[in-house]
């Protein structure tokens, strides 16, 4: 069976042609085809962003790749130069345009892309054809003086791969059969593709999509909240992306809804800023720092302050219940105080969300929480893509265990810079390709460093048009940035990484899985 993407179509509300052109592409071709369903692309034309999509893509790496545009219906045809199709539940209508001229624009499109992205011509063979999968033309069927071959209707729908080669071998001519089609520019061409379903999911296509998968993960959080109701005091471990905040703000929410003092607690101020809108005025969201500076008598800052000689402010109210987010971050004498804000340290409910793999600091919480049971875990991925979590994995050889998502995406990228004018020259391509070009909003982005302050000093006012800016932006001159630690138990659909080839795998680890859909490293080489 032929590599299919999406693997699961239903989630993606396909027409009843294109889900049967999609199931007899599956089951008919080899695995060595890669088919792609529903490819959008944008393009400047006439001054103007003109937006499409091919249906599908078949890349076959002894040729090149087909665009197909699918047609269902019972009839179609041509009054003039308008293309109308006839179909039971619609009845007759007008195409915008012919389905023939649909697939090859896309045809051109890929082709163009290729060479402006690689800066070489495409060696391989691009084509394109239409699908009438309901219907058999018949020998008078007028298709603009095109070649007969380049249709597949209903009659030839059982017979796919032979007609893949039949319409590559009508576009190819002469060269068919002296075709070289290098196995690296297949490669490319795949990544190219990838990187177009990861930039067309980033500019929102898959709203619809994620909301059923939200549904779905939804209701797989609420039974892991609800197999753990009666355990008053436990820890969940789980690797990035596998649902740790989400699951803890939920249980936040669920304790204040019974009229029980509840608290959502992380170290990052960023985060907690983040998780306030979505628990709502009932549930109190600190950060660490934040917290103490309210309870604890005389705390000045995590760094200065000897936490465990402090003592209680006695008008500070405890807890029912506590949720601990992201507590690789905490040592154990944070922990230990935070465990002393609790009702009852035997009754009131104590839940620390962790995962060990993303330790940035020498000393955690050891025993400090106080929790005697062994963690309940999590080792389901459902934020990143199959090919960000798997690539992170083997980079890092961090979060083996972790069952990766089944929505595939593009590779990740990595670029070596080694100065400033490089890094400046790639950052802002990059930028105009994915704001400009593809449609992405600024508010889908994030730029992660793990040198901060440094990157500010090199651009102190932003590169080309855009400001940096450590808040979520309100229009597409501004990008958020922010450097890893600040960004923990967040994500973004796109993240940029800019950081040394000296920063740590658990660094890397860490930022790497706060991206959705697409990941871009700069790498930046010490010299």
């Amino acid at each position: 069976m032929a590599i299919m993407y999406p693997t699961n179509l239903n989630e993606y509300m396909p027409t009843d042609s294109e889900r049967d052109v999609y199931l007899a592409l599956k089951n008919q071709l080899p695995d060595s085809f890669t088919v792609f369903y529903s490819v959008a692309w944008t393009t400047a034309r006439k001054s103007q962003m003109e937006k499409s999509e091919a249906d599908f893509v078949i890349v076959d790496p002894r040729y090149g790749y087909l665009c197909l545009e699918v047609k269902g219906g019972s009839k179609i045809w041509i009054d003039g130069e308008d293309w109308y199709i006839s179909d039971g539940f619609y009845g007759d209508r007008k195409l915008s345009k012919s389905p023939y001229q649909q697939a090859e624009l896309s045809m051109y499109y890929f082709r163009d892309a290729f060479r402006n992205k690689y800066h070489t011509k495409f060696h391989g063979l691009y084509a394109a054809g239409v699908v009438l999968p309901y219907f058999k033309i018949g020998d008078d069927f007028n298709i603009n003086h095109r070649d007969r071959i380049v249709t597949i209707d209903a009659s030839e729908l059982n017979n796919l791969s032979s007609k893949i080669k039949a319409i590559f071998k009508a576009y190819g001519g002469e060269r068919f059969n002296s075709l070289f089609y290098p196995e690296n520019e297949n490669n490319l061409l795949l990544s190219l593709i990838k990187e177009h379903l990861a930039l067309d999911a980033a500019a929102g296509a898959l709203v619809k999509y994620k909301a059923r998968q939200l549904a779905v993960i939804n209701r797989v959080q609420d039974n892991y909240i609800n197999f753990i109701t009666n355990v008053r005091q436990f820890y969940l471990k789980g690797g990035a992306g596998t649902g740790k905040t989400w699951i803890a703000m939920k249980m936040a929410k669920r304790e204040a809804e019974k009229g029980l003092r509840s608290m959502y607690l992380c170290v990052s101020p960023f985060l907690a800023e983040w998780v306030i809108p979505i628990v709502g005025p009932n549930v109190d969201v600190y950060s660490l720092a934040g917290l103490f500076s309210n309870c604890l008598v005389g705390f000045s800052s995590l760094e200065e302050s000897d936490v465990a000689a402090l003592q209680y402010n006695p008008s500070f109210t405890k807890y029912d219940a506590i949720f601990v987010d992201e507590a690789q971050d905490f040592t154990s004498g944070w922990a230990q105080k935070v465990r002393g804000l609790l009702r009852s340290t035997e009754y009131s409910r104590f839940g620390v969300f962790y995962d060990e793999v993303q330790v940035l600091k020498e000393n955690s919480f050891g025993d400090g929480f106080g929790i005697v049971l062994p963690p309940f875990l999590l080792n389901e991925n459902i934020r990143n893509t199959a090919s960000i979590y798997k690539w992170t994995a083997e980079k890092t050889r961090l979060g083996m265990d972790v069952i990766a998502n089944p929505v595939e995406g593009p590779t990740p990228e990595t670029y070596i810079v080694h100065e400033k004018g490089q890094l400046t020259i790639r950052l802002e391509e990059l930028l105009r390709h994915l704001i400009d070009d593809g449609g992405v909003s600024t508010q889908n982005i994030a730029l992660l460093l793990d040198d901060l302050s440094g990157f500010l000093a090199l651009y102190p006012n932003g590169l080309a048009k855009w400001k940096f800016s450590d808040e979520v932006p309100s229009d597409n001159l501004n990008i958020r940035i922010s450097s890893v630690t600040d960004f923990k138990g967040m994500e973004a659909d796109v993240v940029i990484y800019v950081h040394s080839s000296n920063s740590s795998g658990n660094m890397n680890y860490v930022a790497y899985t706060r991206a959705r859909y697409y990941l871009i490293e700069f790498v930046e080489v010490i010299q």
